[in-house]
């Protein structure tokens, strides 16, 4: 895998919604070649060298900073499915928790789904805005000039069917893992990383337990060395991480990735730039928790282990919702960092810097979905049509800088070859932006909450 250097500039802030921009400190980053790149599949998937890394960096505390980037690496041969991971401390791995949604989705914008369960968690409440049908919503005024600066491309589904965490060359997608915090032993983290070009300190903007809390795991937020002198996290002993786990921590091979969902607790907690430490635990660069029974956004301004101060886990792409043929929530997808605002719209919290300040340029947190004129192919399989029909029900949120139009998923031995060509047929030209200022102007709407007000 090539590592292909690349300048970015990181910049400190004010909120996300009155954007200051003050000094800027220009560096040199390596574009890593973990989680995202092509899948050469074996049902026509498209081969690509670009993964979700074209144009991101790790995003910085306290400023809007590069974007994390997973790099792209080339597909190399067919993906060969081994078998499903099961999470640690008795909870089943990815593949296996999702019940599908069963709240009718009506066309108004604000009435809202049963939403995706895992591990016997709801995945955040009904109301929230990623499980809130937005197909009713109008057009932003500016879809047109979003459209055309993220250019021509097709839909690119950044997920594979292999799970065996060792091969690194087809383990595509980003997996989670179940797991009972009760019960488990809980791993101490080190906010620390061998790659130089993440030197700044992740802790003031991010949440963890210090090992002093004992059973209460009490969460602290921020993490900072005097409020969390012995940081953990309820990392299983094999632990699935996005791009494989690496024990080279010299080499900044990508996000790296670790989602945990507590099933205890319904807690998720999600790291970022993880490897293993040399004496024991893991080197992470960035954490962030979240409630998932809370509305709650992240503190203004956070970052999280996403770009955008989104959560991962809700709006990845799932086998076994797809396979079930319903999909009652949004999805995240990538574009070039540099064709993303210098600025955040609700409800991300958080962004990039790569880009510029034009209106033209999405803003970090975009969402967008599937035209209503579009016409789902009653050909196609049924996971090839729920993704589409989350696409136009639920839309898409721009979470992070990466290649063009990559849709985020689990590495499932569950996705059907047809699902990879039939999903990746759609081009840009589908799409259009949605504007959310109906929902903003909604009494009872806080910009604070992921909450969706009744009209």
């Amino acid at each position: 895998m090539t590592h292909i250097p690349e300048l970015r500039a990181w910049r400190p802030r004010a909120s996300s919604f009155a954007v200051a921009m003050s000094a800027v400190v220009v560096g040199v980053s390596v574009m890593s070649c973990g989680g995202g790149g092509g899948n050469t599949g074996t049902g026509g998937n498209a081969s690509s060298t670009g993964g979700k890394g074209a144009g991101g960096g790790a995003v910085g505390p306290g400023s809007a900073t590069g974007g994390h980037t997973t790099g792209g690496s080339t597909g190399s041969g067919g993906n060969q499915a081994s078998g499903g991971a099961v999470g640690s401390g008795g909870g089943t791995g990815p593949g296996t928790g999702g019940a599908p949604g069963s709240g009718g989705a009506t066309a108004t914008g604000g009435a809202t789904g049963a939403g995706p369960v895992i591990g016997g968690c709801s995945i955040l409440p009904s109301n929230h805005i990623f499980n809130t049908p937005i197909d009713a919503l109008p057009v932003d005024p500016q879809s047109a000039a979003y459209v055309a600066t993220i250019g021509t491309h097709n839909l690119h589904l950044d997920l594979g069917q292999s799970t065996d965490i060792a091969m690194v060359d087809t383990y595509y997608g980003i997996p989670y893992n179940v797991v009972h915090g009760k019960t488990q032993a809980w791993a101490q983290v080190h906010f620390s990383s061998a790659d130089p070009d993440v030197s700044w300190d992740p802790r003031p903007e991010s949440d963890c337990v210090d090992a002093a809390s004992a059973a209460q795991h009490t969460e602290i937020s921020p993490c900072t060395a005097a409020a969390a002198a012995n940081p953990v996290f309820p990392i299983p002993a094999a632990p699935l991480v996005e791009g494989g786990v690496d024990t080279d921590p010299s080499q900044p091979y990508g996000d790296h990735h670790i989602l945990l969902l507590d099933a205890d607790t319904c807690v998720l907690s999600e790291l970022y730039h993880a490897y293993p430490h040399a004496g024991g635990g893991w080197d992470i660069y960035g954490s962030a928790m979240f409630d998932l029974r809370s509305n709650k956004l992240r503190t203004d301004g956070w970052t999280s282990a996403d770009a955008a101060g989104f959560p991962i886990l809700p709006l990845l792409l799932r086998a076994d919702e797809a396979t079930a043929g319903h999909i009652d929530h949004a999805l995240r997808f990538t574009i070039t960092s540099s064709k993303i605002r210098n600025a955040p719209v609700w409800p991300a919290r958080h962004f990039t810097t790569n880009g510029t300040l034009s209106t033209n340029l999405p803003p970090m947190g975009q969402l967008f979905r599937l035209k209503a004129a579009y016409q789902i192919p009653a050909s196609y399989n049924t996971q090839a049509r729920a993704i589409l029909q989350a696409m136009k029900t639920y839309g898409m949120y721009i979470a992070d800088g990466g290649s063009d139009m990559y849709v985020t998923g689990e590495p499932s031995a569950g996705w059907a070859d047809a699902t990879f060509s039939q999903v990746q047929s759609v081009s840009t030209s589908q799409f259009e932006a949605v504007d959310l200022t109906p929902i903003h102007q909604r009494a009872g709407f806080d910009p604070d909450s992921a909450a969706v007000p009744a009209p």
